[in-house]
């Protein structure tokens, strides 16, 4: 698991893990902003900005445990 923000000007917080979905690896995402109404759900698009979630697009902050 890693945190994650997005770019746009709000940088919402997400968590991303790697998940083995259908026989193929694929990134699933989480709210990470505990102020957030989707705080540690799964989304597949910016709580702050509606942009989908890319995690080519995305830029890591470090592993959950050193982030908090």
């Amino acid at each position: 698991m890693v945190v994650l923000y997005h770019p746009c000007l709000k940088r919402h917080r997400i968590w991303g893990e790697l998940r083995r979905v259908e026989g193929e690896n694929r990134w699933i995402f989480f709210d990470d902003l505990e102020s957030s109404a989707t705080y540690a759900e799964p989304v597949e698009y910016c709580p702050a900005c509606g942009e989908p979630l890319e995690r080519r697009k995305l830029r890591m902050i470090g592993p959950v445990e050193e982030s908090r």
